[in-house]
């Protein structure tokens, strides 16, 4: 004998049913949410750290902007949680690591980490370490969402396999251009050789071409055929009732079933000048029995007749007949 499980409701949606196991998360969602978890226990220790023992300039402002960016990364991670569950179900995951990346460049420009700048307490310095971390926050995220356009219209979904290998193509170019351009604004300090820019450039220019194909390709696919509609004058032109047409606002007349009374014959309904239609009794209320019934009243439609007055259209009695000569008694017998 085995036993099932039965699933959910389809009508129900996805809320599960009082008393049921709730749904456990995705591989996904767990690897984002113990990524969060450490990166905050991170940047919480680490910045107690330089607090305590370091020797750095304006520990306090650093604290703060530590708590900022702790902020930012939790807020951004609740977001990306909304859409989980969406087509992309590598986005949570993938968004989760970009910002744990993030955070931690973040942290090394707060505190002057590895391969920074020596002056952080330069005005100067503060204000280049602070936009070169934007650009990579920018380079990053735009890396993410074009991945999350290309690879779900252009990857997934594509129609045919050119599309599907430009779009490939255009995603290794554009992390590519991301990965070249973010490495020297994170870690400014070393010199960073004429080749590296270079290449930067090229793969910008190739990324750029290359997310122009794809569009191109999918405009010029066959696209699905519309019905067809019945031109002007032809049978079936303007066949569906509009706004001032018969049967417009009307319900249809339910037909019995096959076995049922009256199957096959038309439905009969009162109409004006037909039996049953405004005659005396239609829609009254019928008579209690021990009360004498009201009278009815005439009938809708029907013609009402005033009673004739007193000796108009009525027979006469005829006239008594004139007197005339009498006939002579008879007489007696002698």
């Amino acid at each position: 004998m085995s036993s099932s499980t039965p699933g959910p409701d389809p009508a129900q949606g996805s809320v599960p049913a009082p008393g049921s196991a709730p749904v456990q998360r995705s591989r996904t969602a767990r690897i984002a949410l113990w990524l969060s978890i450490g990166m905050l226990v991170a940047a919480a220790l680490l910045g107690g750290f330089f607090i305590i023992v370091g020797d750095q300039a304006n520990v306090a402002g650093r604290a703060w902007l530590t708590m900022l960016l702790v902020a930012v990364f939790a807020g951004t991670v609740l977001l990306d949680t909304t859409i989980a569950d969406g087509p992309n179900r590598w986005y949570l995951a993938a968004s989760t690591i970009v910002n744990v990346v993030l955070v931690a460049i973040g942290l090394m420009k707060v505190w002057n980490g590895w391969l920074q700048p020596a002056n952080t307490a330069d005005p100067g310095v503060w204000a280049a370490q602070i936009g070169r971390f934007i650009a990579v926050v920018i380079l990053l995220r735009l890396a993410l969402l074009l991945t999350q356009l290309y690879g779900l219209h252009f990857v997934a979904r594509a129609k045919k396999t050119a599309t599907r290998i430009s779009g490939i193509v255009t995603l290794i170019f554009v992390w590519a251009t991301a990965l070249v351009l973010s490495i020297p604004s994170a870690f400014p300090e070393p010199d960073w050789p004429d080749w590296w820019w270079r290449t930067a450039g090229a793969t910008s220019l190739v990324a750029v071409v290359a997310a122009v194909i794809p569009l191109i390709l999918r405009a010029f696919e066959p696209k699905e055929p519309r019905p067809a509609q019945p031109a002007y004058g032809q049978p079936g032109y303007g066949q569906q009732p509009g706004y001032g047409q018969p049967g417009y606002g009307q319900q249809p007349v339910q037909q019995p079933g096959y076995g049922e009374p009256g199957y096959g014959q038309p439905p009969v309904q009162p109409g004006y000048g037909q039996p049953g239609y405004g005659q005396p009794g239609y829609g009254q209320p019928a008579a209690q029995p021990g009360y004498p019934a009201p009278p009815a009243p005439p009938g809708y439609g029907q013609p009402t007749t005033p009673p004739p007055p007193p000796g108009y259209a009525q027979p006469t009695p005829p006239p008594p007949p004139a007197p005339g000569p009498q006939p002579p008694a008879p007489q007696p017998p002698a």
